[in-house]
């Protein structure tokens, strides 16, 4: 069985009306419409301001919050000659928003500098000590970008020596926010601005579009990179920045982009949201996480090809670091959360953690475990980290209340970072799984996926990849539409990336289909098993390889009923059959005593009675027989592995013995007939080779007499009884055990695969 990850939802869209107008409208399939009533757009109009984002659609930026106030002081500042600073943020909304911000003052002919903080010796947001610099040096005006809101303090000490400050930010505002020149906010309580919905980088295009009283489009690249890069919603202004700063990436590059493009081995025609998500940001990430993001300010506002190049390798190389990092510091991670697995809520730590890297690693194991995951570096006696969370978990509230065991601690529902002593480390687990229990973590229901609809392979086309990307870009608030299908297997399953991936074949009822599955590794042992069914949920995907151009599904979720079936079976065991981490199940004794020495110390061996009462199995072998089916299914429909390998061993199967005709029990009676005092130990096998059968059979036979009392053994010696009782002989104990042996023997071991696998769901209550 494999779990799915997700709640499936299949929406139900009954206004079939609009789906038609909308087809035919805009010229679309009824698939496309169907998806665009389900999110909401069910008019001509709503639909058309989705599907065609133009400027014309951005707001004016006068209608943010002290636009005008902020305006105002700039072009004095501008006018006058002041220094001006653009403070800004180390993550890319960060660098973005302030690349916007220089770049159009520049152009305004400002006196302009701007500053980027460390994530290490500043932190985030406004930091009185850098300020107090910035002041001593000539500052004028403060501007803030991607930051500020949350400054009261830091912001009045500027103001009271005279210095302007002008924030512009998109963060939660505070309960009391600072008292500034001007708060340009899109959710500014004061305010009443139509989207609430932009990124740092996307306020910061709105202030520049006001200073040259036109949208700043030279900019939608960088706002689109700060907006695809902050996670923001994809909808609104977002979806018409997004859309048409693609459209500028594509078409002219700044230098520092095509360079970090190049470096990535990215071609222009490729460039779509997901390049800013995996190619793009990540890059420009590494850098505030591993150096200083002042860098990637530089880059961005690169106006030569000849400087970015060597700049943009030298990113492109402290990704990778950033990678082998994670990889080394999540390998070590996943080993503490093994040993850690009855914990509802995961907190690990390590020393010479890379701080720069932990909320990375922490999303991994959220992903891997489906847990709420903390990763600490431990530094002697303090340790620092970053926390990750799931919909059904408040980490916020999870820590809030415990913040006597840290030293400090901010964030939201889904993210957090910490500072704790070490000596807590056991007190924070402690609290975190009450604190599990408190939200009832343990029996809260999976976060919903929306699947558009069902489909087969014969559906991955052309025709209809290219329908869906008049829906693109495709990300947060506007994700790429869902689809399931159901399969009849799969095969050619293979690992990627030291096995943390997967590609497989999806066999539907109609065709083949590739599967690409990024962080399904762990499932390849059990997709080359067989299930009662399986069903697979993605996104379709267009592959181009040497000038082939061929479709895909990007695996997101799956689902799989009955447990994998694995044909094992042998007629011979050895030490090696034995050597892996999985529960071994005998039904006979004898086997268990003989063969528990060559069980793996990883690995579980028990007998079939003590296997009703072990939970949580991943792997099942069977290594011998059961005595009946009945026993199997007693077995099968109590424990519910993930995985059933049977061996199903035999020394001697009787079902390769041919049954003997009532000619050759004649015969072997007639030859005991004629003679007296047959000793078995002596002339057994005189007797096989006289009465020309094997000596299963004859030993069959002689149990079949002595029960039916044609014949005596007394001693190991053999005898005729004369004139015996007649019967039917077929119909003694000893001949329908050797028959229904004979039965077992041929469903359970010399039947096909698909056979057995049919009779082994069956046997567990899993019909095919």
């Amino acid at each position: 069985m494999i779990n799915s990850r997700y709640q499936w939802r299949f929406p139900e869209v009954s206004n079939q009306k609009a789906i038609k107008t909308l087809s035919e409208t805009f010229g679309i399939t009824e698939l496309i419409a169907k998806i665009l009533v389900n999110r909401g757009y069910d008019t001509v109009e709503a639909a058309n301001a989705f599907l065609r984002p133009e400027l014309s659609g951005l707001h004016d930026p006068f209608l943010l919050h002290d636009m005008d106030k902020a305006i105002e002081r700039l072009m004095q500042a501008i006018d006058s000659g002041q220094k001006i600073i653009v403070y800004g943020d180390y993550d890319v909304d960060g660098m973005t928003s302030t690349a916007i911000m220089t770049w159009a003052l520049e152009l305004m002919g400002a006196n302009v500098n701007y500053f980027v903080p460390s994530r290490f010796s500043d932190g985030y947001g406004p930091n009185l000590a850098n300020y107090q610099k910035l002041a001593a040096e000539g500052m004028q005006l403060l501007v803030t970008v991607d930051n500020g809101v949350s400054g009261k303090d830091e912001i009045a000490w500027l103001m009271a020596q005279g210095i302007d400050v002008i924030v512009t930010d998109h963060h939660e505002l505070p309960e009391e926010l600072p008292v500034a020149t001007a708060i340009v906010h899109p959710r500014h309580p004061e305010g009443s601005y139509p989207f609430g919905g932009l990124s740092g980088a996307g306020v910061a295009f709105k202030v520049v579009s006001a200073l040259l009283e036109e949208p700043a489009d030279e900019v939608l690249d960088l706002a689109a990179l700060g907006t695809v890069a902050d996670v923001m919603s994809l909808t609104g202004e977002n979806r018409i920045i997004v859309k048409q700063g693609l459209e500028s990436l594509k078409l002219d590059p700044r230098p520092g982009v095509a360079a970090l493009l190049a470096a990535a081995g990215t071609q222009l025609s490729d460039i779509d949201s997901s390049t800013i998500g995996f190619t793009i940001a990540p890059r420009l990430n590494a850098l505030g996480r591993l150096e200083n993001a002042t860098t990637g300010v530089q880059l961005l506002l690169m106006d030569e090809p000849e400087e970015a190049k060597p700049l943009a390798d030298h990113v492109n190389a402290l990704n990778q670091e950033r990678q082998q990092l994670v990889t080394k510091i999540t390998t070590a991670a996943q080993e503490q959360a093994t040993q850690l697995s009855e914990d509802p809520v995961l907190v690990v730590a390590g020393e010479n953690w890379h701080e720069g890297v932990l909320g990375i690693v922490a999303s991994k194991l959220v992903e891997q475990t489906g847990k709420p995951t903390i990763v600490l570096n431990v530094n002697d006696d303090e340790m620092k980290g970053s926390g990750r969370s799931v919909a059904a978990f408040d980490l916020f509230t999870a820590l809030d209340g415990h913040r006597d065991l840290m030293t400090t601690f901010g964030g939201h529902a889904s993210a957090a970072g910490m500072t704790v002593p070490t000596n807590n480390l056991t007190a924070l687990r402690a609290a975190l799984r009450d604190e599990a229990a408190q939200q009832q973590l343990a029996t809260a229901q999976k976060a919903d996926m929306q699947i558009a609809t069902t489909v087969t392979a014969a559906d991955f086309t052309k025709e209809n990849f290219d329908n869906l990307q008049v829906l693109a870009p495709f990300g947060e608030g506007n994700p790429e539409p869902l689809f399931m299908l159901d399969l009849r297997g799969v095969n050619q399953v293979k690992t990627m990336s030291e096995g943390k991936h997967l590609r497989f074949i999806a066999q539907t009822d109609t065709d083949q289909l590739p599967v690409v599955a990024f962080g399904w590794g762990n499932q390849a042992s059990a997709l080359a098993g067989h299930f009662s069914s399986l069903q697979i949920v993605g996104t379709m995907s267009q592959n181009s390889y040497r000038g082939n151009i061929s479709y895909q599904l990007m695996l997101r979720d799956m689902s799989a009923k009955g447990a994998a079936i694995l044909d094992w079976r042998t007629s011979h065991l050895t030490k090696q059959t034995f050597s892996k981490p999985v529960t071994y199940v005998f039904f006979k004794e004898k086997h268990l005593q003989q063969l528990a020495a060559y069980v793996d110390p990883a690995a579980q061996a028990l007998m079939w009675q003590d296997a009703l009462q072990t939970s949580n199995i991943q792997t099942m072998v069977l290594v011998d027989l059961p005595d009946s089916l009945d026993q199997l299914q007693t077995l099968l429909q109590t424990s519910t592995p993930g995985r059933l390998a049977p061996m199903f061993y035999v020394q001697s199967p009787v079902y390769l013995q041919k049954v003997p005709s009532k000619q050759v029990f004649s015969n072997v009676y007639k030859f005991v007939l004629s003679f007296k005092d047959i000793n078995l130990q002596t002339q057994f096998d005189a007797m096989v080779k006289h009465l020309k059968i094997s000596n299963m059979t004859l030993k069959l036979i002689l149990k079949v007499f002595l029960e039916a009392k044609f014949v005596t053994i007394d001693n190991g010696v053999l005898n005729a009884v004369p004139n015996p009782t007649p019967m039917k002989l077929t119909q003694t104990q000893t001949f329908q055990r050797f028959m229904a042996q004979r039965d077992l023997e041929q469903q359970l071991i010399y039947s096909t695969t698909a056979e057995l696998e049919t009779l082994l769901m069956k046997l567990s209550k899993q019909e095919s």
